[in-house]
């Protein structure tokens, strides 16, 4: 039969899944400025439709353009709210704070694969414990619906 951990190895667990947070956080912010490649595209297009050198049954050459700007931008976006809400999340983990937002932020990180997914699993495994949902102090008694 398995001991239960004690809440130091969950601080510690805990410690460590933060800096795994910070580290992903990094890699996200990198990726996402890939990104503006996409919005360099559109930028271009828009400032010289010419460049496409379309022909008359092709679709306008500004809107190839907005649609690569735009795409570029939701990307970019994405990448940043994703990279301060897992630096948020890492936070948060180390100080035993906040233990649904960190519960989320697992969830949408795993999205951002295969990196995320990695991240977002460990952390809900980790999460999910009932010695960790001790030390958040969030209730572990499952009571069955009536």
């Amino acid at each position: 039969m398995a001991t239960r951990p004690s809440h130091a190895q969950d601080r510690e667990r805990l410690k460590v899944l933060s800096i795994f947070h910070f580290i992903v956080a990094g890699l996200v912010l990198a990726l996402s400025l890939f990104s503006l490649i996409f919005v360099a595209i559109g930028g271009a297009v828009l400032l010289d439709p010419a460049s496409l050198g379309t022909t008359d049954n092709d679709p306008p050459a500004a809107l190839a353009g907005v649609i690569f700007l735009v795409i570029g931008a939701a990307f970019l976006l994405y990448g940043f709210i994703l990279a301060v809400a897992l630096v948020l999340s890492g936070r948060w983990l180390r100080q035993q704070k906040h233990y649904w937002y960190s519960v989320v932020i697992a969830c949408v990180a795993l999205l951002f694969t295969p990196i995320g997914t990695v991240l977002g699993l460990i952390t809900l495994v980790i999460l999910l414990q009932d010695s960790v949902r001790e030390l958040y102090g969030v209730n572990t008694e499952t009571t069955p619906p009536t």
